[in-house]
């Protein structure tokens, strides 16, 4: 257990047995004690690769505005296919649920979020809701349901994909010709329904690896349906959240205190602004549509992976 000035980073915390090994998670919380919202934080890698500290300074820049954040392992493609990975991150919302109360996880407050792979996860997780057959019936009665979901450089169809993708095929279980019902479950795009919890989609519009079409798309069939918010991080590539880390914390901090609710770590009321005094720009959450507002990141490679 550590401490900064985020407060208290709880880690190697077991959370759910599989075939193979125990998972664990960290904790991430903020100096003032709960119950407070909660962000579970998945990391990306293409299904193939990535811990959860990977986002470990995204997670911290989250405590440091008063959420609990919670990063879990989930399973990757060379240990099991889908939906192994989606069973994992319902496990990890369940567990805030069941266990959360010693870390000032308020159950209530729950939203789940991502990066690339990380952000599949997350936004699978909010439209499968307490789904049969995608629940880890690791904590009886526990609901994998979320208030909120985030995606960041996501993937949120696997269908609008060209066939040749081996990461795709590897952790789906086959083409899409082999097993087009693994592609169809495996797409948040294809599983939005009434019950789909309001959601902000962050897209790079120079993303080569997960281009923004698909991006908007999702963003917009939410928004048919619920609450969405599409920001676009101009000159953004699909590293965006690390090139434009402010504006990525900034954007999320504003919209989950909108859907979530709640006192800010800094003293602050809610809707107070972005966390370093400037404005966002208008309609950048819009106002029950899938408004869209323009930022502009520093473009690199990334970590240079095409991590997904």
């Amino acid at each position: 257990m550590t401490t900064d000035t985020s407060g208290t980073v709880r880690s190697e915390i077991a959370f759910h047995e599989t075939p193979a090994r125990t998972l664990r998670l960290d904790v991430y919380e903020p100096r003032e004690s709960g119950p407070r919202p909660t962000v579970v934080l998945f990391h990306g890698g293409a299904f193939r690769s990535g811990e959860k500290t990977q986002l470990a300074e995204q997670a911290r820049a989250l405590a440091d505005a008063g959420y609990v954040v919670v990063t879990p392992e989930y399973r990757l493609a060379d240990e099991a296919t889908f939906p192994a990975a989606l069973i994992d991150a319902k496990a990890a919302v369940e567990w805030c649920r069941v266990e959360g109360a010693e870390y000032g996880i308020d159950p209530g407050r729950l939203a789940a979020a991502g990066y690339s792979a990380g952000a599949n996860l997350a936004t699978l997780v909010s439209v499968t809701a307490d789904e049969p057959g995608f629940e880890p019936e690791v904590y009886p009665g526990a609901s994998s349901s979320v208030a909120a979901a985030v995606g960041w450089a996501g993937i949120y169809d696997f269908r609008a994909f060209d066939e040749g993708h081996q990461s795709h095929a590897d952790y789906l279980g086959g083409t899409r010709e082999d097993v087009p019902e693994a592609y169809d479950f495996a797409s948040p795009m294809g599983q939005t329904d009434v019950g789909t919890p309001p959601t902000l989609v962050v897209h790079g519009d120079a993303d080569e690896v997960l281009p923004i079409e698909q991006a908007r798309r999702y963003a917009d069939a939410v928004d048919a349906l619920s609450t969405a918010a599409f920001v676009v991080i101009e000159g953004g590539d699909h590293g965006f959240p690390d090139d434009a880390f402010d504006r990525t914390i900034e954007e999320t901090d504003q919209f989950l205190t909108t859907q979530l609710g709640g006192q800010r770590d800094d003293g602050r009321p809610p809707n107070d602004g972005p966390l370093d005094g400037g404005p966002l720009e208008d309609g950048a959450l819009g106002d029950g549509a899938a408004g869209e507002s323009l930022g502009t990141g520093q473009p690199t490679d990334g970590d240079g992976t095409g991590r997904q």
